[in-house]
């Protein structure tokens, strides 16, 4: 990979949609010891560990029996792979976690929807996209997720995961938007007009933070280094 003639390549396609990235942003292997796409399986299990968490807070007993998805959650080992925070969210009662976790677990959704591009979902994530649409929420826990009966080779049996290379190039360009939505946080004008800094800029957040995990094996998701 020519990661100079990507790096210019994202400036100037920010620049086009209205982000503006500080000169000089070191490129995203220079800051990493290690810099390889982890295993399949590694990051099938994230994406299973949060979409478990996410059926226990927003789905219904009716929807999504408890033992159903506690069922899933150990048959494929999720809870190593969640983070101390959301073991705890999965100890709640359904009721106690749905009322404490549902206005701030969909940010989660936007982590899912990075992971599972890496693993072979066809829409991929943009950085002008504010929000996650329904449209894509819906074809990627309905379509894509093999179900709560599933295993984690299901899922890697049906999809063709994306190169080391296509997940790096997405990345820096995540990490450039990054840059410019952390300058805005800090009062600069680097965003696009009627762009909100904090909401839309918690998604590019969200996702980068994905990319980077994913590129950054042997280090865990609450270390994933998210500098810009």
């Amino acid at each position: 990979m020519d990661y100079q003639i990507i790096r210019k390549n994202h400036v100037a396609a920010l620049a086009d949609d209205g982000f503006k990235v500080s000169p000089g942003l070191p490129l995203s292997h220079e800051k990493q010891p290690v810099w390889q796409l982890r295993s399949r399986e590694e990051i099938a299990a994230r994406l299973f560990a949060l979409d478990a968490l996410i059926t226990w807070v927003l789905m219904t007993e009716e929807n999504a029996p408890s033992e159903r998805i506690r069922g899933y959650v150990a048959r494929n080992h999720l809870r190593d792979y969640m983070t101390e925070q959301e073991r705890c969210i999965m100890d709640f009662q359904r009721e106690s976690a749905a009322h404490w976790h549902t206005s701030t677990i969909g940010w989660r959704l936007e982590n899912m929807w990075a992971l599972a591009w890496v693993l072979g979902f066809e829409m991929k994530p943009q950085v002008n996209i504010g929000q996650l649409p329904d449209s894509i929420t819906q074809a990627m826990i309905f379509e894509f997720l093999p179900g709560l009966n599933a295993s984690i080779q299901d899922l890697l049996e049906q999809h063709k995961s994306r190169s080391f290379e296509e997940v790096a190039e997405l990345e820096d360009l995540f990490y450039c938007a990054h840059n410019a939505v952390r300058s805005a946080q800090n009062g600069g004008d680097t965003v696009p007009e009627h762009y909100d800094p904090i909401v839309d800029g918690g998604t590019i957040h969200e996702r980068r933070h994905s990319l980077t995990w994913c590129l950054s094996p042997g280090v865990s998701w609450e270390e994933t280094n998210l500098r810009t």
